[in-house]
């Protein structure tokens, strides 16, 4: 196995195991405040003008693991496709992958852009065109994508109060911790 596609593998086993690990309680505790941060959650950033970026919507600890693996970041605007045409300013969508390694295998997608209920309302109306299933989890309105070949791996977009998020896989939503 070459070092690349190790450190994908090891990438996607890290970051399926710290998406379930955030969402299972542990044995015998009450349930989880939805308001409260999650284990590992970043601090809201100082400056409350400032913007999302790849290293800022994932845990510090996430990101130096990344880093630690010899992953990079792509970073490019939100989109809900091709970026020239469905943008939302404001938004970060990140690519984090081996540089040196030609596939998107082990590839992991995360971003976070402002949405206001309007722009959530046209948004949510574009994916369900398109084909993506929508599902009520966690206080979110989630479209999966329904062509993934392998479902596990499905990209997701999730829309909250004044936001919405993507990952893929779908499970990575989790880890995301902008505010």
């Amino acid at each position: 196995m070459t070092p690349g596609r190790r450190a994908a593998a090891v990438l996607l086993a890290v970051t399926a195991m710290l998406g379930l690990a955030s969402c299972a309680p542990e044995p015998g505790t009450a349930p989880a405040d939805p308001s409260a941060p999650t284990a590992g959650a970043s601090a809201p950033p100082a400056d409350p003008n400032a913007e999302p970026t790849c290293e800022t919507i994932l845990s510090e600890s996430l990101v130096a693991e990344f880093k630690g693996y010899g992953l990079e970041a792509i970073e490019e605007p939100f989109s809900f496709g091709d970026p020239a045409t469905t943008s939302i300013e404001g938004g970060v969508m990140c690519t984090w992958g081996a540089p040196d390694v030609a596939t998107d295998h082990g590839v992991q997608i995360f971003g976070w852009a402002p949405l206001d209920a309007a722009g959530a309302e046209k948004w949510q109306a574009f994916l369900t065109e398109q084909g993506w299933t929508r599902s009520d989890e966690g206080g979110l309105a989630v479209y999966t994508e329904p062509f993934a070949p392998v479902p596990e791996d499905a990209m997701a977009y999730a829309f909250g109060d004044g936001f919405v998020k993507v990952a893929a896989p779908k499970q990575n939503l989790a880890v995301i911790t902008w505010p």
